[in-house]
């Protein structure tokens, strides 16, 4: 095993996922704790099924016993705030806008997921299952 792991390849591929890991923006901060844990918990603490956007808070921001948030980073926290912008009704009736779901808000803020993949759903999450 070691001499598979020494080998150029091998290297060439290690290298290139730690340069990939440096660009990744919205980093995950459960460390091993998988999304289908994070949804397991969330369901027996509150009897009903996450939607994407809970599981997004769950996995990307971390309550403080001050009653505080903690991010773990700037564009994480922008974006919820967007999506929960876009959900909110707006108490100023001169604009217009009407609320969107917390689904259809959470897709226009983070794009639509690509094909077998969804997203704050794990990678056994498909739009079949």
């Amino acid at each position: 095993m070691c001499a598979k792991w020494n080998t150029s390849d091998e290297q060439n591929i290690a290298d290139r996922n730690k340069a990939n890991r440096s660009h990744q923006s919205m980093p995950y901060r459960k460390g091993r704790k998988s999304y289908y844990q994070l949804n397991d918990d969330f369901r027996l603490a509150h009897d009903r099924e996450p939607n994407h956007l809970e599981i997004f808070k769950i996995s990307r921001c971390k309550e403080l016993p001050d009653g505080n948030e903690q991010w773990v980073d700037d564009e994480s926290r922008s974006r919820y705030e967007r999506i929960i912008q876009l959900s909110t009704p707006s108490l100023d009736s001169e604009s217009g806008s009407t609320p969107i779901s917390a689904e259809e808000a959470f897709v226009s803020v983070m794009g639509k997921d690509r094909s077998g993949r969804i997203r704050c759903g794990g990678s056994r999450e498909t739009r079949r299952t």
